[in-house]
Protein backbone atom coordinates (compact mmCIF):
# COMPACT_ATOMS: atom_id res chain seq x y z
CA UNK A 1 0.00 0.00 0.00
CA UNK A 2 1.20 3.50 -0.74
CA UNK A 3 2.72 5.24 2.34
CA UNK A 4 1.47 8.60 1.07
CA UNK A 5 -2.15 7.40 1.15
CA UNK A 6 -1.74 6.13 4.71
CA UNK A 7 -0.27 9.46 5.85
CA UNK A 8 -3.06 11.36 4.07
CA UNK A 9 -5.72 9.15 5.70
CA UNK A 10 -4.20 9.76 9.14
CA UNK A 11 -4.10 13.52 8.55
CA UNK A 12 -7.75 13.58 7.43
CA UNK A 13 -8.75 11.50 10.47
CA UNK A 14 -6.85 13.90 12.76
CA UNK A 15 -8.57 16.96 11.28
CA UNK A 16 -11.95 15.20 11.56
CA UNK A 17 -11.19 14.36 15.22
CA UNK A 18 -10.38 18.03 15.95
CA UNK A 19 -13.69 19.10 14.44
CA UNK A 20 -15.55 16.78 16.80
CA UNK A 21 -14.11 18.01 20.10
CA UNK A 22 -16.47 17.16 22.95
CA UNK A 23 -18.10 20.32 24.43
CA UNK A 24 -16.66 19.38 27.83
CA UNK A 25 -13.22 19.71 26.27
CA UNK A 26 -13.84 23.19 24.88
CA UNK A 27 -15.70 25.46 27.25
CA UNK A 28 -15.69 28.19 29.86
CA UNK A 29 -15.33 30.53 31.53
CA UNK A 30 -16.98 29.24 34.69
CA UNK A 31 -18.16 31.89 37.12
CA UNK A 32 -20.53 32.58 39.98
CA UNK A 33 -21.12 34.65 43.08
CA UNK A 34 -20.85 32.95 46.47
CA UNK A 35 -23.04 34.27 49.30
CA UNK A 36 -23.92 33.34 52.87
CA UNK A 37 -27.07 31.20 52.92
CA UNK A 38 -28.20 32.98 56.09
CA UNK A 39 -27.51 36.64 55.30
CA UNK A 40 -27.33 36.53 51.46
CA UNK A 41 -24.19 38.71 51.77
CA UNK A 42 -21.18 37.99 49.53
CA UNK A 43 -18.49 35.70 50.95
CA UNK A 44 -14.96 36.91 50.29
CA UNK A 45 -12.02 34.50 50.42
CA UNK A 46 -13.81 31.27 49.51
CA UNK A 47 -11.31 28.90 47.88
CA UNK A 48 -12.52 27.61 44.51
CA UNK A 49 -10.55 24.75 42.98
CA UNK A 50 -11.41 23.52 39.48
CA UNK A 51 -9.63 20.62 37.84
CA UNK A 52 -9.65 18.49 34.72
CA UNK A 53 -8.57 14.91 34.14
CA UNK A 54 -7.22 13.06 31.10
CA UNK A 55 -8.40 9.52 30.38
CA UNK A 56 -7.14 6.83 28.03
CA UNK A 57 -9.55 4.09 26.99
CA UNK A 58 -8.19 0.55 27.38
CA UNK A 59 -9.44 -3.01 27.74
CA UNK A 60 -9.14 -2.73 31.53
CA UNK A 61 -11.17 0.48 31.59
CA UNK A 62 -10.07 4.09 31.18
CA UNK A 63 -7.07 5.35 33.12
CA UNK A 64 -7.30 8.72 34.87
CA UNK A 65 -4.60 11.31 35.42
CA UNK A 66 -4.39 14.98 36.32
CA UNK A 67 -4.52 17.31 33.31
CA UNK A 68 -4.91 20.89 34.59
CA UNK A 69 -6.35 22.99 37.41
CA UNK A 70 -6.99 26.53 38.54
CA UNK A 71 -7.38 27.73 42.11
CA UNK A 72 -8.87 31.14 42.93
CA UNK A 73 -10.38 33.07 45.85
CA UNK A 74 -13.71 34.86 45.70
CA UNK A 75 -13.36 38.65 45.65
CA UNK A 76 -14.99 41.17 48.03
CA UNK A 77 -18.25 40.79 46.11
CA UNK A 78 -18.10 36.99 46.34
CA UNK A 79 -17.36 36.53 42.63
CA UNK A 80 -14.95 34.09 41.04
CA UNK A 81 -14.02 33.20 37.47
CA UNK A 82 -12.23 30.12 36.20
CA UNK A 83 -10.61 30.80 32.82
CA UNK A 84 -11.69 28.88 29.70
CA UNK A 85 -9.83 25.71 28.81
CA UNK A 86 -9.59 23.76 25.58
CA UNK A 87 -8.06 20.29 25.45
CA UNK A 88 -7.75 17.94 22.53
CA UNK A 89 -5.81 14.88 21.53
CA UNK A 90 -5.10 13.34 18.16
CA UNK A 91 -5.39 9.96 19.85
CA UNK A 92 -9.03 8.76 19.56
CA UNK A 93 -8.60 6.72 22.75
CA UNK A 94 -7.94 9.86 24.83
CA UNK A 95 -10.71 11.97 26.34
CA UNK A 96 -10.90 14.68 29.00
CA UNK A 97 -13.32 15.31 31.85
CA UNK A 98 -14.03 18.38 33.91
CA UNK A 99 -14.05 20.81 35.30
CA UNK A 100 -14.79 19.37 38.72
CA UNK A 101 -15.22 21.86 41.56
CA UNK A 102 -14.64 22.11 45.28
CA UNK A 103 -15.43 25.29 47.23
CA UNK A 104 -14.17 25.68 50.79
CA UNK A 105 -14.12 28.32 53.49
CA UNK A 106 -13.39 27.55 57.15
CA UNK A 107 -16.59 27.49 59.19
CA UNK A 108 -18.88 26.96 56.20
CA UNK A 109 -20.52 23.90 54.65
CA UNK A 110 -20.84 22.81 51.05
CA UNK A 111 -22.33 25.10 48.41
CA UNK A 112 -25.95 24.88 47.22
CA UNK A 113 -27.69 26.03 44.06
CA UNK A 114 -30.67 28.11 45.21
CA UNK A 115 -33.49 27.91 42.70
CA UNK A 116 -32.09 24.76 41.14
CA UNK A 117 -31.54 21.78 43.44
CA UNK A 118 -34.86 20.26 44.37
CA UNK A 119 -36.77 23.28 43.13
CA UNK A 120 -40.10 22.99 41.34
CA UNK A 121 -39.54 26.49 39.95
CA UNK A 122 -37.04 25.41 37.32
CA UNK A 123 -38.48 24.11 34.08
CA UNK A 124 -37.97 20.38 33.57
CA UNK A 125 -36.20 21.02 30.26
CA UNK A 126 -33.77 23.37 31.99
CA UNK A 127 -33.12 20.85 34.77
CA UNK A 128 -32.45 18.14 32.19
CA UNK A 129 -30.14 20.33 30.10
CA UNK A 130 -28.14 21.65 33.05
CA UNK A 131 -27.19 18.63 35.09
CA UNK A 132 -23.61 19.44 36.03
CA UNK A 133 -21.81 22.19 37.91
CA UNK A 134 -19.64 22.83 34.86
CA UNK A 135 -22.73 23.51 32.73
CA UNK A 136 -24.43 25.71 35.33
CA UNK A 137 -21.35 27.81 36.00
CA UNK A 138 -21.17 28.83 32.34
CA UNK A 139 -24.44 30.74 32.73
CA UNK A 140 -24.62 34.40 33.78
CA UNK A 141 -25.95 35.36 37.18
CA UNK A 142 -25.40 32.08 39.04
CA UNK A 143 -25.39 32.53 42.82
CA UNK A 144 -24.14 29.79 45.13
CA UNK A 145 -25.00 29.71 48.83
CA UNK A 146 -22.78 28.38 51.61
CA UNK A 147 -24.27 27.75 55.06
CA UNK A 148 -22.42 28.88 58.17
CA UNK A 149 -21.85 25.86 60.40
CA UNK A 150 -22.89 26.84 63.92
CA UNK A 151 -21.22 24.20 66.07
CA UNK A 152 -17.80 22.57 66.38
CA UNK A 153 -19.49 19.19 65.83
CA UNK A 154 -21.04 20.38 62.54
CA UNK A 155 -17.67 21.70 61.37
CA UNK A 156 -15.88 18.47 62.30
CA UNK A 157 -18.52 16.39 60.54
CA UNK A 158 -18.29 18.50 57.39
CA UNK A 159 -14.48 18.40 57.36
CA UNK A 160 -14.63 14.61 57.66
CA UNK A 161 -17.02 14.38 54.70
CA UNK A 162 -15.23 16.91 52.48
CA UNK A 163 -14.88 15.39 49.03
CA UNK A 164 -11.42 13.98 48.49
CA UNK A 165 -11.33 13.45 44.73
CA UNK A 166 -9.47 16.76 44.46
CA UNK A 167 -6.37 14.85 45.66
CA UNK A 168 -5.63 14.07 41.98
CA UNK A 169 -4.48 17.72 41.83
CA UNK A 170 -0.80 18.06 42.85
CA UNK A 171 -0.35 19.66 46.28
CA UNK A 172 1.51 22.67 44.87
CA UNK A 173 -1.46 23.37 42.56
CA UNK A 174 -3.94 23.52 45.47
CA UNK A 175 -2.02 25.48 48.09
CA UNK A 176 -4.93 27.83 48.90
CA UNK A 177 -7.24 24.90 49.60
CA UNK A 178 -4.62 23.17 51.75
CA UNK A 179 -4.02 26.38 53.73
CA UNK A 180 -7.77 26.80 54.34
CA UNK A 181 -8.12 23.17 55.46
CA UNK A 182 -5.15 23.55 57.84
CA UNK A 183 -6.74 26.73 59.23
CA UNK A 184 -10.01 24.88 59.86
CA UNK A 185 -8.20 21.92 61.44
CA UNK A 186 -6.37 24.26 63.84
CA UNK A 187 -9.61 26.01 64.75
CA UNK A 188 -11.13 22.61 65.54
CA UNK A 189 -8.19 21.56 67.71
CA UNK A 190 -6.61 19.08 65.30
CA UNK A 191 -2.89 18.88 64.66
CA UNK A 192 -1.71 21.63 62.34
CA UNK A 193 0.12 19.45 59.82
CA UNK A 194 -0.85 19.67 56.16
CA UNK A 195 -3.80 17.39 55.67
CA UNK A 196 -3.84 15.42 52.45
CA UNK A 197 -6.08 12.47 51.58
Amino acid sequence: MNIGLIVLALMVASVFRLALVDPAEAAGPWQAQVVSAETKQPLEGVVVLAWWTRHVRSLGGPSEEYRDSQEVLTDKDGHFTIAPRWFFSLNPLVFFRGPFFVLFRPGYGDFRWPGYEGSEGWLKEKQKALQTAAQLLQLDGIVLEMSHLQSIDQRREYLGKLRSDYSVVPLEQRSLLQRAIVEERRALGYRSQIYQR
